[in-house]
């Protein structure tokens, strides 16, 4: 915000505080996040900031929060539990890559805000509903957030000087001067920046043909108990 733009005193809300918090961290990484950066960029000082948030784990987990309100929650009808679960992935992914901030949240900190709680739970459910016990269930979210986050955390690492620069960082880690000209491993950087978003669901449905071989071991383990 240019100085000319800046909020007039006493127009800084908790609203408008998170809001400035997520776009510097999605533009600058976050370690560009820090109470003083903030108040700086709406025309404030640190301590106008104290009067919403009492710390900088707050501010973050805030910052998760309003991160995570851009990805629609798990759909609530009648369509296969898979279904919803791939759709939750994708839509996931998205988010994550309008909002890197939020993955780089995720692996350095414990996010502790309503919206993070309120994933798991919507997972934790949807698994139940499908016939997972509430073990099992609870066993499946955290493998789902562990592979999502894993998986977004390298693309959006690898991506963000675009296709053309993750495919000279692929060659570089695989492709060496005695790698046969036929390996597959020369097509890396190719199949992988066509289309990353398919490479994502690839991983995402392996991960759920794994989910549903689990349910039927679970379900066949139930009638024999009968």
């Amino acid at each position: 915000m240019r100085k000319s733009e800046r909020l007039p005193r006493g127009a800084l809300d908790r609203e408008t505080v998170v809001a400035a918090a997520l776009a510097i961290a999605d533009r600058e990484g976050l370690s560009g996040v820090t109470m003083a950066r903030v108040a700086h960029a709406l025309g404030g000082s640190p301590m106008s900031l104290y009067r919403h948030l009492h710390d900088k784990q707050e501010l973050l987990d805030a910052v998760a929060d309003l991160a995570l309100s851009e990805s629609p929650r798990i759909a609530q009808d009648r369509r296969p539990w898979r279904v919803r679960l791939e759709e939750f992935a994708l839509e996931s992914r998205r988010n994550a890559l309008r909002h890197p901030a939020l993955i780089e949240i995720h692996l350095e900190n414990s996010v502790r805000g309503p919206g993070a709680a309120a994933v798991g739970l919507d997972v934790i459910a949807l698994l139940q509903e499908a016939g997972f016990d509430e073990d099992s269930s609870i066993r499946g979210f955290m493998v789902l957030r562990n592979h999502l986050l894993g998986a977004m955390a390298w693309e959006i690492s690898r991506f963000r000087g675009g296709g053309a620069e993750f495919a000279h960082q692929v060659d570089d880690t695989f492709v060496h001067e005695n790698t046969p000209a036929d390996s597959p491993l020369r097509r890396l950087g190719e199949v992988l920046t066509t289309d990353p978003e398919a490479q994502f669901m690839f991983g995402i449905r392996c991960l759920l043909d794994g989910f549903e071989s689990e349910l039927r071991r679970i379900k066949r383990r139930a009638r024999q108990e009968q």
